[in-house]
């Protein structure tokens, strides 16, 4: 199957694709060749033409690929042995529908989801809307090989109309019903480029790289199982190079950083997991953003694009299948634009982490190496962000030194054991891609700084640094931060991260340079913690591009002990809740609505936005009334390779 088998119609002034796979197939010829956009529903339990019309009415409400011109042509499906010629003559003599065709499926497996379908060439095919990616966040995007297996990918080069943004494909929500075994079934999600997809291109935003490598014939484990659980794969995203620290724009080389959409559109979306983040922050057709961190690059985009990100707890997921900077601190991340969306990915997709707990920690350190920050602003919403974990936890916090309480100098390795791992984790790289084109591969002043540090770094002092971080880790948690059998932690430790004034990404960009182990980035991986984002504020400032006032996103983080990620989350989301403060993000130039508060100075309203926990809800409310599958009985075989027979 190749990209040239695509049709793509528009409808309704919307772009289409259709995918080419025959779902189900029309026995007698229609009297037209030409696309026909079309509605399946389930006839079983439908008794009148206006409960259909109402039915189908509310498919806009839960999925943005219906229009009304799916509504106009109806195919019935009966999981009896055939739907009632009454009822059926009914259908089409009522003049709601241009045409109405009638099938019965082999068997319950058989069923198509009720949804908007399109009619191609006598079968009935899946529909695709297309969205313009005009913030930048994706490399390309992608469809399964299979609809009803997903496994291989194929990549779609696609442009709109004007040439200059990509499209990206999203299929119908209602063709996926949430259950016990598919808690993701539907959720679109983009993931990071160090994710292999089988079919598709691993770039690591490096030419070298796709110059020496093919195309992967192999999923990334952690990637196999979101597939598994049903969720949706629209497309890769854009990182930095090698997922280095690298900063737009002159430190972008080989390809374009994305488009923050906060504020004035020209701040810089941090490193790394730059696509991720200004995808999920730009789009509302986009649940979730699967990232991935060793040093940051979870949490560091996360405060710039302003959304919701777990780093969590070390070894919750298999790395298999990701080019690894660092197997000592590397961890599959997540993005979330509401608390009870990120609860519920952690939840289904995480292993080591544990979901039972009965209170929530009796303490919280307040650590005097970051507060009080330098901005005097940045500080005093902070202090916001303490007093209603204070209020809500009935405690005080308790201020706290890592230096100080140290009995000797605190361990100063991380970043030399990070960049010996980074570097010595693409020696295979560099050594195939001399050996086979006769010189170095292209690395940016970043990596080539980063590996630089690691090439000078020997294995007898690796070993040394990692023993260092052992004994800190252990010496932290027996003393200040450890498991605790009903809380899961015995304290929560306050961390800033994020910047609070203007970082304009055509700013000119410092060296590369060395970090302390004592700084926002290393603890958590250093502890093997989990670290949760949390955007809670919005900055004014006048903004040099757009030449008005825009709002700036500000985040603190919480940090517990290991397997307490879960725990986390929600002490996050009850906390807000009693303190009457937002725990859903829209998309767009705001984070939060604007309001007359310390934390959010202005005046404009804007929608609240929908969750992917109702939109989930709704959609399996629907396919419960289109659907019963207590009136499923046999249906004869011998239809050979077609699973459905539909009679005009």
């Amino acid at each position: 199957m190749t990209s040239n088998t695509f049709s793509f119609p528009i409808i309704d002034n919307i772009p289409y694709l259709v995918h080419p796979q025959p779902l189900a197939k029309i026995t007698k010829l229609l009297p037209y060749s030409h696309l026909i956009p079309a509605v399946v529903i389930t006839s079983d339990a439908i008794s009148s033409v206006d409960e259909v019309s109402a039915l189908i009415n509310r498919f806009a409400t839960v999925d943005d690929v219906y229009t009304q011109s799916f509504g106009n042509t109806i195919i019935l499906q009966s999981t009896i042995n055939s739907i009632s010629s009454k009822l059926l003559a009914h259908f089409k003599t009522s003049g709601r529908f241009s045409a109405v065709y009638h099938t019965t499926p082999c068997s319950l497996q058989d069923v198509l989801p009720p949804g908007p379908y399109f009619l191609s060439q006598g079968c009935i095919c899946q529909a695709y809307r297309l969205y313009e990616d005009e913030l930048d966040s994706f490399i390309f995007s992608v469809v399964p090989e299979n609809v009803l297996n997903p496994k291989k990918y194929l990549v779609l080069p696609l442009v709109s109309p004007s040439g200059l943004w990509r499209y990206i494909a999203v299929p119908s929500r209602l063709y996926a019903k949430p259950s016990s075994e598919k808690p993701l079934a539907g959720s679109r999600m983009g993931i990071k480029d160090i994710f292999r997809l089988e079919g598709t291109q691993l770039t690591m935003m490096s030419r070298p790289w796709t110059e020496l490598y093919d195309p992967d014939d192999e999923s990334a484990e952690y990637t196999q199982k979101l597939i598994r659980l049903g969720a949706v794969i629209v497309g890769k995203t854009k990182m930095t190079s090698f997922a280095s620290p690298e900063e737009p724009t002159s430190q972008w080389i080989d390809f374009h950083c994305p488009v923050n959409p906060r504020g004035d559109r020209y701040q810089s979306p941090s490193s790394s997991s730059t696509g991720a983040g200004t995808s999920l922050a730009g789009y509302e057709w986009l649940d979730f953003s699967i990232a991935g961190d060793s040093a940051g690059s979870v949490r560091a985009p996360a405060p710039c694009s302003g959304l919701f990100s777990l780093r969590p707890s070390f070894g919750s997921t298999s790395m298999k299948g990701i080019p690894a900077n660092s197997p000592m601190f590397d961890t599959v991340g997540q993005f979330g634009r509401n608390l009870d969306d990120l609860y519920y990915i952690a939840l289904h997709t995480f292993e080591n982490i544990h979901q039972t707990f009965s209170g929530f920690p009796s303490k919280i350190l307040y650590p005097r190496e970051f507060y009080p920050l330098a901005n005097p602003k940045q500080q005093a919403l902070t202090e916001e962000f303490v007093s209603i974990l204070e209020n809500f936890l009935g405690i005080q916090r308790t201020p706290f030194s890592f230096v100080e309480e140290w009995n000797r100098n605190p361990p100063n390795s991380a970043f030399w054991a990070l960049c010996y791992d980074y570097y010595h984790g693409f020696d295979q790289f560099r050594d195939h891609y001399k050996a086979k084109f006769g010189k170095d591969a292209f690395i940016s002043p970043v990596v080539r700084f980063r590996w630089g540090v690691g090439e000078q770094v020997t294995f007898e002092e690796y070993e040394t640094y990692l023993k260092e971080l052992e004994v800190f880790r252990n010496w932290f948690s027996e003393n200040f931060m450890g498991p605790d059998p009903k809380t899961l932690s015995s304290a929560i430790l306050i961390m800033p991260y994020g910047e609070p004034d203007p970082e304009y990404r055509d700013d000119l960009n410092p060296p590369a340079g060395t970090f302390p182990t004592i700084a926002e980035k290393f603890i958590s991986p250093i502890l093997h913690a989990p670290q949760l984002v949390l955007p809670f504020a919005q900055m004014p400032y006048n903004s040099r591009i757009s030449g008005r006032d825009e709002v700036r996103p500000i985040a603190s983080t919480m940090i517990g002990a290991k397997g307490s990620d879960l725990m986390l989350i929600k002490l996050a989301t009850e906390a807000f809740k009693k303190a009457s403060w937002p725990t859903s993000i829209q998309t767009g130039r705001y984070m939060y609505p604007l309001a007359n508060n310390s934390r959010n100075v202005g005046s404009t309203t804007i929608d609240s936005p929908t969750t992917y926990e109702s939109k989930r809800r709704a959609i399996q409310k629907i396919h419960e009334e289109f659907h019963r599958s207590d009136l499923v009985t046999p249906c004869p075989s011998g239809h050979g390779t077609t699973k459905f027979c539909v009679v005009i």
